[in-house]
């Protein structure tokens, strides 16, 4: 794990800030810690709806104790992340033992989805560290109608459950819906986890209602919530098979592992209702018509402890080398996806993917994979091939993040503005640029008028290049 951690503190600012969402949050946590308001999410002085305040007030935190534009709220997510995996290692060896525990910890810490969110500042890694820890706690009461501590498990899950909805709304509570069914046994007792969860979550609520009244309401529950179920006007429609190939690419390099699960065993109660929470979840996200990668995040802590359960009463050494051959192929393609990831995230589009020319240390990242298989003894393979992974995404970082910043992300393209002496003004810039732009600036890019002779102007999603007005 000291690995892992390495990697995700490595160059954790080496590129600006990349998609629409990012700089917008990253503003909104800036802006908190500015003005001393927390209640009222505002993005460049505007009250700002769409989503609960938790990272919002990890970043103003972060703000507040001097940390740099982008680690103001990627530091406290990655540390959040790192403190999760910890917490599950710790929930799962009490249910499944050691071996189980470490598995499933570290196989989710070196995901590629895991990773990705892990690194950025974006809510769904806070939404899914709490909604899982609800669930890794509620294992014990599934496995056993008298469970020990029923009411400190109960008012822990509620609590969580309520900061999971500080991080997204409504979307843990749903997401929760199998965790009820599976502990009926304790259904007299549900009164314990919904006070706990209301006290966390409903002062926050509250006040914003208080102070904004319906449009608070209207824009984050029925627009981003229940219009998402339906509405095209959130530009993020794709079709109901999108999030097939999402989770296989988003378990990358652990992809062939999945297919362990596929063995025939018995299966206790606390199996059937970690594969029915990740189940339901899929199933949920896939009939709604708008859709984002981030959106299954919460459903991978709960595939990967049914994953290092299969280890629950065997030795992980005993794992065929079948098993991690696939594996270990996947992570060879680190290095080649390294030097092709900033002209794929240029262009947006996949079939823009070109094999790069293979120079010597990209050769290097690509063998010691494949010699890990071939030399190893079977007992070091699985370990050794997660240091593997954590090396690669070093390595991954150090080639990409250059590149990206400066193709990618809008901290190379204010950088180069900054060197123009005469105002520049948006004639039309795409909104991922846009965003980071303005965030960068500290204020929205004007909109071009007669007093303005310089323009920002954008092609496709390529980066915007500068046009003379006339």
């Amino acid at each position: 794990m000291f690995a892992i951690a390495g990697f995700y503190l490595y160059k954790l600012d080496g590129v600006g800030v990349l998609g629409p969402d990012e700089p917008r949050y990253l503003a909104i946590g800036r802006a908190m810690a500015q003005s001393g308001d927390w209640i009222t999410p505002r993005l460049w002085g505007s009250p700002w709806f769409e989503k609960p305040p938790l990272l919002y007030w990890m970043t103003a935190a972060g703000t507040s104790i001097g940390l740099s534009r982008e680690l103001s709220g990627r530091l406290p997510t990655v540390l959040l992340s790192l403190a999760f995996l910890a917490g599950m290692f710790a929930l799962l060896r009490r249910e499944f033992g050691m071996q189980a525990a470490a598995a499933a910890a570290i196989l989710l810490a070196s995901c590629t989805a895991w990773i990705a969110w892990s690194d950025f500042a974006l809510t769904d890694l806070p939404l899914a560290v709490f909604f899982s820890l609800a669930i890794f706690l509620a294992l014990p009461l599934v496995r056993s109608a008298d469970a020990e501590s029923v009411f400190l498990r109960l008012t822990a899950i509620g609590a969580c459950l309520g900061l999971a909805t500080l991080a997204k709304g409504l979307v843990p509570l749903v997401l929760a819906l199998p965790g009820a069914w599976f502990l009926r046994h304790y259904w007299k007792k549900y009164w314990l986890a919904a006070i706990a969860c209301v006290i966390v979550a409903a002062p926050w609520y509250v006040a914003m209602y208080l102070q904004h009244g319906a449009p608070f309401l209207e824009e984050l529950f029925v627009k981003q919530h229940f219009a998402r179920l339906y509405s095209p006007s959130l530009q993020h429609l794709q079709p109901w098979y999108y999030y097939v190939p999402v989770l296989l690419g988003g378990l990358f390099p652990w992809t062939p592992l999945l297919f362990l699960l596929c063995r025939r065993h018995p299966w206790d109660a606390r199996r059937r209702f970690l594969l029915a929470t990740a189940v339901f979840g899929f199933l949920l996200f896939s009939i709604s018509a708008n859709k984002l990668p981030g959106y299954l995040l919460p459903l991978l802590p709960a595939l990967f402890a049914l994953i290092g359960a299969e280890f629950e009463q065997r030795e992980i050494a005993g794992l065929r080398r079948a098993w991690l051959w696939p594996c270990a192929l996947l992570i060879a393609l680190i290095p080649l996806v390294a030097h092709a990831l900033p002209g794929m995230l240029g262009s947006w589009r996949i079939t823009a993917f070109q094999w790069p020319p293979l120079n010597a240390a990209a050769l290097f990242y690509v063998a010691v994979p494949l010699a890990t298989m071939l030399l190893a003894r079977r007992s070091w393979i699985a370990p050794l091939l997660v240091l593997c992974v954590a090396g690669e995404g070093i390595y991954l970082k150090a080639v990409a993040y250059p590149a990206m910043d400066e193709n990618v992300s809008a901290r190379g393209l204010w950088h180069d503005l900054q060197e123009e002496k005469t105002p520049v003004c948006d004639a039309g810039v795409e909104r991922t640029w846009l965003y980071g732009l303005n965030f960068y600036r500290g204020a929205e890019l004007p909109q071009c008028s007669t007093s303005f002779k310089l323009a920002l102007r954008s092609e496709g999603k390529k980066k915007p290049v500068l046009k003379i007005l006339r």
